[in-house]
């Protein structure tokens, strides 16, 4: 976590600050922003946007550190989701390609990567069979890392109904890649947390 100083800085429009929140953030909102639109390129694209934001806006945000991490995630969530709306209205379709995201990784072998391709195939089909809501929130939970508190604020609603947002997503998520392993004895709930967390993160970068 950045510093209250970093975050004075940012709302007084330092390049520094931003660049400190950059450092301490990056990672995390771009393993979001990929799994919300399934493309390196256009994730990172996103993350420009976001802290271009950041630096134009950042004088408008009360509070601190806590509040700046916030607003970062909001503005990435709203920044995907407009996104998203733009590729809907010209009827494209997203880019889906997990072995190149996963190839970035050169720890890797094929077979490695094989296995990984599919289940993260598996597991954004399974994502997808899910209401928004329980898919955004699950993205934030597990891709980004936020608390229920910090995903509530981002989403604009309250603890409890992120809580059972999360619990509800959880369940059919396990129910769903249970029976898309067709007879996989792993009905454990925690497995959504497992998989999840399998989707491309910002750690396998582009060389």
């Amino acid at each position: 976590m950045f510093t209250e100083e970093v975050a004075e800085g940012v709302k007084a429009g330092d390049p520094d600050a931003v660049a400190a929140v950059y450092v301490a953030l990056s990672d995390r909102l771009l393993s979001y922003l990929m799994a919300r639109v399934h493309d390196r390129a256009t994730a990172e694209d996103l993350l420009e946007a976001t802290f271009l934001e950041l630096l134009q806006k950042g004088r408008t945000i009360r509070g601190g550190a806590a509040s700046i991490k916030v607003w970062m995630f909001r503005s990435a969530h709203y920044n995907a989701l407009d996104h998203l709306r733009r590729l809907s209205r010209r009827g494209e379709e997203l880019t889906d390609d997990p072995i190149r995201l996963e190839a970035m990784d050169d720890a890797r072998g094929p077979e490695d990567l094989a296995i990984a391709s599919d289940t993260t195939q598996r597991i954004r089909l399974a994502l997808d069979q899910l209401s928004v809501d329980q898919r955004q929130v699950l993205l934030l939970r597990y891709a980004a890392g936020l608390s229920a508190p910090e995903i509530a604020r981002v989403l604009g609603k309250n603890d409890g109904a992120i809580r059972s947002l999360q619990h509800r997503g959880e369940r059919s998520l396990a129910r769903i890649l249970k029976e898309s392993e067709r007879g996989d004895d792993d009905g454990d709930l925690g497995m959504p947390v497992r998989t999840v967390r399998t989707l491309p993160t910002s750690r396998s970068r582009r060389s």
